[in-house]
């Protein structure tokens, strides 16, 4: 599916006026290019600090899980 508007990239850049994108789907400008930079922004960071949250309540379960084995064992050693 050939979804290039023009002929050729000469009749692509002169037909460009340099205020506006160019969007395979649509006519394109600089607000899309803005707006969906900005969605990708915070949907990243959203991402990132919602694994770092769940990996650090993992690592934290893991390790009182793991503290109370361990630690009721040696106790069990001692007695």
């Amino acid at each position: 599916m050939n979804t290039f508007p023009y002929d050729s990239w000469e009749a692509a850049l002169e037909a460009a006026d340099g205020t506006a994108g160019y969007f395979t789907w649509g006519p394109g400008g600089n607000f899309a290019t803005v707006l969906i930079t900005l969605i990708a922004i915070v949907i990243s960071v959203y991402s990132g600090v919602t694994v770092t949250r769940r990996e650090n309540a993992l690592l934290n379960e893991s390790a009182e899980r793991l503290a109370g084995k361990y630690n009721s064992h040696d106790a069990g050693m001692e007695g």
